[in-house]
């Protein structure tokens, strides 16, 4: 049975997809409105007032080592919230994304492991990958990394002084 995937791509073009259940919203989050929190790690951008709570912004170039050098930051961020149902609690992040890339069905048939040849970050976040032709495009096909929310969140957790709320 086909699932649905919201596509986006990041830095050095590497798509994403998250299942839509996985998905609360996309937003443009103003970067002035975003506060820097000092000692956490430099894959945060920091956080913002989203919604009446506080929001966790990620670098995601920067968490999935893409791309080291941060770039002057724009007046507005493009992000994906992700969203995780823990027992009791909803565990939220937004992503920083670069193009909205939209909806695909992605067969089972159509989905492998993720190579060694990506940066480990992502491995540990995306468990499979998917390749899929995308006529309207190009002939050839796209490679779409399928981001598991509960692993990145947890990948998160771990690696950082904080606790996402």
């Amino acid at each position: 049975m086909n699932q649905e995937y919201f596509t986006v791509e990041i830095a050095s073009e590497v798509t994403l997809g998250l299942l839509l259940r996985d998905m609360d919203t996309l937003a443009q989050l103003d970067t002035q409105n975003i506060c820097t929190v000092p000692g956490v790690e430099d894959f945060w951008y920091g956080v913002v007032n989203f919604r009446g709570s506080l929001l966790w912004v990620l670098d995601s170039d920067r968490f999935f080592n893409l791309e080291l050098p941060r770039p002057k930051l724009p007046q507005k961020l493009t992000t994906l919230v992700v969203k995780n149902q823990q027992s009791d609690s909803e565990k939220q992040v937004a992503i920083v994304i670069q193009q909205l890339k939209g909806i695909v069905a992605i067969e089972p048939a159509c989905c492998q492991p993720v190579g060694d040849d990506i940066s480990p970050q992502l491995r540990q976040c995306c468990s499979t990958v998917a390749q899929i032709e995308i006529e309207a495009e190009s002939p050839t096909a796209q490679m779409i990394y399928l981001l598991d929310g509960s692993a990145l969140l947890q990948q998160l957790h771990q690696q950082s002084r904080l606790v996402l709320t």
